[in-house]
């Protein structure tokens, strides 16, 4: 069953848009997704988001999927407006001796080097994907640094020595901005490949100490780490139960 977590976005209330689907923007739930069919709709949300912004996902069932979301590393977040799946964001984590299990690993040589001087493993935020019908943009944008922030409190809560995010050029201004991200290596064909994509990354205290500083709606209380790190820590328990971890870079 999914994991309930209720992180809600402080923010004032924002303008609807005529034809667009708002929902209520002031309250997202958000889900640590373990159930088969809130998977498969988060799958699903994932295609329809990736076709909608031009590549090609040519899927019977609808999902956008790859080996990765199967790993015992990896962890699937929902955001859910009213009930809803409005939004979802995958990390993945690495192994203390490897960096295969994440997606980025294979495309960015630059990072194995990094990730022998990091003492605590990094996390990959990557596939965070929102509704395509919601036209809105404030809700867009107030949804998108939703995830954004879930994924901060995540690492928060797992001690990861680094964020890694792999991302269009479009956000590469906004990472930069709010959390002092720096590229790594060369943009490169992430899959599924259509277009260059930019790997950014930077520590968990870097990201935190520029958060303070620029945006209150970042600021993340202990009560919120100590929730995720109790949902968080059972999920991935499974990589410590796991006899074996399939990976293919």
């Amino acid at each position: 069953m999914s994991k309930t977590l209720a992180f809600r976005p402080r923010q004032e209330s924002m303008p609807i848009d005529e034809g667009s689907w708002h929902g209520n923007s002031n309250s997202f739930e958000l889900r640590i997704l373990e159930d088969e069919k809130d998977i498969s709709e988060a799958l699903q949300l994932r295609g329809r988001a990736y076709t909608a912004i031009g590549y090609d996902i040519d899927k019977a069932d609808g999902e956008y999927t790859d080996h990765f979301d199967t790993l015992a590393t990896t962890v699937l977040f929902g955001a859910y407006d009213g009930g809803r799946i409005v939004g979802t964001v995958r990390l993945c984590f690495s192994l203390p001796q490897s960096v295969a299990t994440l997606p980025c690993a294979s495309h960015y040589p630059a990072l194995r080097d990094m990730h022998r001087s990091q003492s605590h493993g990094f996390v990959e935020i990557s596939r965070l994907s929102i509704e395509p019908d919601i036209a809105n943009v404030s809700y867009r944008t107030t949804l998108y640094a939703f995830l954004v922030r879930a994924s901060l409190t995540a690492a928060l809560a797992t001690g990861v020595s680094m964020l890694l995010i792999a991302t269009r050029p479009d956000w590469v201004k906004f990472y930069r901005y709010m959390l002092g991200f720096q590229q790594i290596g060369e943009p490169a064909f992430y899959p599924p490949g259509d277009f260059k994509i930019t790997l950014l990354g930077g520590s968990l205290e870097q990201a935190r100490m520029r958060q303070r500083l620029q945006n209150r709606f970042f600021k993340i209380t202990e009560e919120e780490v100590a929730s995720m790190k109790g949902a968080i820590g059972r999920t991935l328990s499974r990589a410590d139960q796991a006899e074996e971890i399939k990976i293919a870079v």
